[in-house]
């Protein structure tokens, strides 16, 4: 009996998501390991609301200090949506349905190339959660 379509899809999904995996785990296992959270005290959950809550439209990037950029690293990697290589952690989202992974797909995709050079793991993954953010707050209004 051939197999259906969507174990075909759902087979095709976990391989590219290894291979996107593998090649950010690449990438950083190239640069100096830098640890952006070296007191490792967590975050509680209002911390993370207050900081995501009120993101900015249309942020430069330019004009965010680096140890913002590492807070925010911080976070992301203390709930497990980024491993310390780069890597996105999203599968638990997907699998639970809280994000809704094939509409996600092409801006996951866009983001991700725009900062595949990066090598600095708290410029990347910034860069990257700013990138899903203005296109949430882009898609909202």
């Amino acid at each position: 009996m051939a197999p259906s379509t969507s174990q075909v899809f759902g087979k095709m999904t976990v391989v590219f998501r290894a291979i996107g995996i593998l090649l950010l785990g690449f990438q950083f296992s190239r640069s100096e390991f830098f640890d952006p959270c070296p007191h490792h005290n967590g975050f509680t959950e209002e911390q993370a609301d207050a900081l995501f809550k009120d993101w900015p439209a249309n942020l430069n990037l330019a004009s965010v200090n680096r140890s913002h950029k590492c807070y925010v690293t911080c976070i992301l990697v203390y709930y497990d949506l980024v491993g310390f290589s780069g890597e996105l952690s999203l599968d638990k989202y997907f699998d639970s349905g809280v994000i809704d992974e094939f509409a996600f797909a092409p801006t996951m995709r866009r983001c991700r190339d725009e900062y595949k050079k990066e090598t600095d793991i708290c410029e990347h993954t910034f860069g990257i959660f700013n990138c899903f953010r203005q296109e949430k707050l882009l898609n909202t209004k």
